[in-house]
Protein backbone atom coordinates (compact mmCIF):
# COMPACT_ATOMS: atom_id res chain seq x y z
CA UNK A 1 0.00 0.00 0.00
CA UNK A 2 1.35 3.36 -0.81
CA UNK A 3 0.54 5.93 1.66
CA UNK A 4 -0.82 8.33 -1.30
CA UNK A 5 -3.59 5.71 -1.18
CA UNK A 6 -4.70 6.88 2.37
CA UNK A 7 -7.52 10.15 3.10
CA UNK A 8 -7.72 11.10 6.44
CA UNK A 9 -10.32 8.59 8.35
CA UNK A 10 -9.58 5.58 6.44
CA UNK A 11 -8.68 2.16 9.07
CA UNK A 12 -5.08 0.91 8.50
CA UNK A 13 -3.18 -1.45 10.71
CA UNK A 14 -0.22 0.25 12.14
CA UNK A 15 2.73 -1.25 13.50
CA UNK A 16 3.73 0.77 16.61
CA UNK A 17 7.76 -0.59 18.53
CA UNK A 18 7.43 -0.37 22.00
CA UNK A 19 10.50 -0.36 24.32
CA UNK A 20 10.24 -4.13 24.68
CA UNK A 21 11.33 -4.43 21.01
CA UNK A 22 8.70 -6.52 20.42
CA UNK A 23 6.24 -4.84 17.33
CA UNK A 24 2.47 -4.42 18.62
CA UNK A 25 -0.44 -4.26 15.40
CA UNK A 26 -3.48 -2.49 16.23
CA UNK A 27 -6.36 -1.08 13.43
CA UNK A 28 -6.80 2.85 13.44
CA UNK A 29 -7.95 5.45 11.25
CA UNK A 30 -5.49 7.48 9.89
CA UNK A 31 -5.64 10.72 10.88
CA UNK A 32 -4.06 14.38 10.03
CA UNK A 33 -1.63 13.36 13.20
CA UNK A 34 -0.41 10.72 11.62
CA UNK A 35 0.86 12.92 8.84
CA UNK A 36 2.44 15.31 10.74
CA UNK A 37 4.30 12.28 12.75
CA UNK A 38 5.51 10.62 9.07
CA UNK A 39 7.00 14.57 8.15
CA UNK A 40 8.89 14.24 11.73
CA UNK A 41 10.28 11.12 10.87
CA UNK A 42 8.62 9.87 13.98
CA UNK A 43 6.28 7.02 12.29
CA UNK A 44 7.03 5.84 9.01
CA UNK A 45 5.28 4.49 5.19
CA UNK A 46 6.19 0.97 6.49
CA UNK A 47 4.61 1.21 9.95
CA UNK A 48 0.78 1.06 7.81
CA UNK A 49 -0.58 -1.58 6.10
CA UNK A 50 -3.66 -2.36 4.34
CA UNK A 51 -6.55 -4.05 6.15
CA UNK A 52 -8.61 -7.19 4.56
CA UNK A 53 -11.76 -6.66 3.25
CA UNK A 54 -13.97 -9.11 5.14
CA UNK A 55 -17.42 -9.96 5.93
CA UNK A 56 -16.81 -8.63 9.81
CA UNK A 57 -15.73 -5.26 8.05
CA UNK A 58 -18.17 -5.11 5.90
CA UNK A 59 -21.12 -5.45 9.09
CA UNK A 60 -19.11 -3.25 10.68
CA UNK A 61 -19.91 -0.53 7.87
CA UNK A 62 -23.49 -1.33 7.99
CA UNK A 63 -23.71 -3.45 4.57
CA UNK A 64 -26.64 -5.99 4.72
CA UNK A 65 -26.47 -10.00 3.11
CA UNK A 66 -28.89 -10.31 0.53
CA UNK A 67 -29.68 -13.83 -0.46
CA UNK A 68 -31.33 -12.87 -3.84
CA UNK A 69 -28.45 -11.36 -5.08
CA UNK A 70 -25.66 -13.32 -3.33
CA UNK A 71 -24.14 -10.55 -2.11
CA UNK A 72 -23.77 -7.58 0.20
CA UNK A 73 -25.66 -4.44 -0.22
CA UNK A 74 -25.88 -1.17 0.97
CA UNK A 75 -28.06 2.38 0.18
CA UNK A 76 -26.47 5.37 0.21
CA UNK A 77 -28.84 8.16 -0.07
CA UNK A 78 -31.98 6.08 -0.04
CA UNK A 79 -31.59 5.24 -3.54
CA UNK A 80 -27.78 4.54 -5.12
CA UNK A 81 -27.90 0.41 -4.60
CA UNK A 82 -24.59 -0.76 -4.33
CA UNK A 83 -23.75 -4.53 -4.34
CA UNK A 84 -20.23 -6.30 -3.27
CA UNK A 85 -19.86 -10.06 -3.99
CA UNK A 86 -17.18 -12.15 -3.15
CA UNK A 87 -14.55 -13.40 -5.29
CA UNK A 88 -12.99 -16.78 -3.97
CA UNK A 89 -10.52 -17.05 -7.03
CA UNK A 90 -8.53 -14.02 -5.86
CA UNK A 91 -10.03 -12.82 -2.96
CA UNK A 92 -11.55 -9.40 -3.44
CA UNK A 93 -14.76 -8.10 -4.04
CA UNK A 94 -16.69 -6.89 -6.94
CA UNK A 95 -18.84 -3.68 -6.44
CA UNK A 96 -21.77 -3.48 -9.09
CA UNK A 97 -25.54 -2.30 -9.71
CA UNK A 98 -27.91 -5.04 -9.19
CA UNK A 99 -30.67 -3.48 -11.34
CA UNK A 100 -28.84 -1.80 -13.68
CA UNK A 101 -26.81 -4.76 -14.21
CA UNK A 102 -23.59 -2.48 -14.34
CA UNK A 103 -20.11 -3.65 -12.87
CA UNK A 104 -18.48 -0.59 -10.92
CA UNK A 105 -15.52 -1.99 -9.59
CA UNK A 106 -14.21 -5.39 -9.84
CA UNK A 107 -11.27 -5.80 -7.30
CA UNK A 108 -11.47 -4.13 -3.81
CA UNK A 109 -9.20 -5.88 -1.79
CA UNK A 110 -9.30 -3.55 1.24
CA UNK A 111 -10.99 -1.72 4.04
CA UNK A 112 -9.37 1.82 2.53
CA UNK A 113 -10.05 0.98 -0.64
CA UNK A 114 -13.62 0.19 -0.32
CA UNK A 115 -14.10 3.53 2.15
CA UNK A 116 -12.21 5.91 -0.85
CA UNK A 117 -14.59 4.19 -3.51
CA UNK A 118 -18.13 4.94 -1.14
CA UNK A 119 -17.24 8.58 -0.42
CA UNK A 120 -16.58 9.08 -4.47
CA UNK A 121 -19.43 7.59 -5.38
CA UNK A 122 -22.24 8.54 -2.25
CA UNK A 123 -20.26 11.39 -1.15
CA UNK A 124 -20.49 10.36 2.25
CA UNK A 125 -18.09 8.58 4.58
CA UNK A 126 -18.53 4.41 4.86
CA UNK A 127 -18.88 4.80 9.03
CA UNK A 128 -19.22 2.03 11.38
CA UNK A 129 -22.35 1.13 12.79
CA UNK A 130 -23.91 -0.83 15.28
CA UNK A 131 -25.58 -3.49 12.87
CA UNK A 132 -24.93 -7.07 13.79
CA UNK A 133 -26.76 -8.48 11.30
CA UNK A 134 -24.73 -11.34 9.22
CA UNK A 135 -26.02 -13.80 6.40
CA UNK A 136 -28.93 -15.78 7.46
Amino acid sequence: MKITELRIGNWVEQTEHKESGMPFKKHIQFSESNWYRMGDCVEYEEDFEPITLTEEWLVKFGWVWNKETNSYEKYPNGDARMHLEYRPLNGSYKMFNYVLKALICERIWYVHQLQNLFFALAGEELLITNNKTNKQ
